[in-house]
């Protein structure tokens, strides 16, 4: 079961791709911290290391993940392996990609599910870009759904904005908790999503990336 504790928070996402001037563990800890002072009611987090740090800077709930690039496409915890490890490490959800998309080359995210419910016995977040993905997530058990991959699938890659009418559609047809996550820019995105059921909201980039927060303001003098 997702913590109640989360129910109307903020969770943020601290996470830096590789190269990233922010890409360290000690870093990420440091804003990790920093958002938690600022409010965040949970975390999301990437690797074993980086949920070993935040764990023991904060006893907010933690999605963790794990990321792999498999055929050179990033798969979001793509083995039972990857969710006993980060499980180990502190998380308090398991997050996977849930999507039809997922990596043939990866475990079957079905199996991964099943096993870490029985296994571990920890909540499975089903990060998912579509209805028909959210509904087989709730169906083969998922404790709750995020839209996580909305625009990050082939199916919907050509969308980089939140889909208010996909969330809206999720609220009525799923019988667990929706998690908003992907394209949130706008405190008052937030609020929208909470008020329209969402049962979370995730935040990442539009707070902790300063790389692409400062492009949008440099993006307003080129106009």
């Amino acid at each position: 079961m997702i913590p109640d504790c989360l129910r109307g928070s903020l969770i943020v996402s601290c996470q830096a791709p590789p190269g990233d001037p922010l890409d360290d563990v000690d870093t990420l800890r440091r804003i990790a911290a920093s958002v938690v002072r600022g409010g965040a009611g949970g975390l999301r987090a990437n690797g074993i290391d980086c949920i070993l740090a935040f764990r023991q800077e904060t006893g907010v709930p933690i999605i963790g993940i794990q990321k792999r690039r498999i055929f050179g496409e990033i798969s979001i915890t793509p083995d039972f392996a990857s969710a006993k490890s980060i499980a180990d490490a502190g998380a308090d959800i398991i997050a996977l990609d849930c999507t039809m998309s997922r990596s043939p080359a990866a475990e079957p995210w079905k199996e991964v599910l099943g096993k870490i419910q029985a296994e571990i016995g920890k909540p499975v977040l089903a990060d998912i870009a579509t209805l028909r993905e959210a509904l087989d997530a709730q169906d083969s058990g998922a404790d709750a759904v995020a839209t996580t991959l909305y625009g990050f699938t082939p199916e919907t890659a050509q969308f980089r904005a939140v889909n208010w009418e996909l969330i809206e559609r999720l609220i009525h047809a799923l019988r667990v908790p929706l998690i908003v996550e992907g394209h949130i820019s706008q405190p008052e995105e937030v609020r929208r999503a909470i008020d329209l059921g969402a049962y979370a909201v995730v935040v990442g980039s539009a707070i902790t990336r300063p790389e692409s927060i400062t492009a949008r303001f440099a993006a307003a003098l080129r106009v």
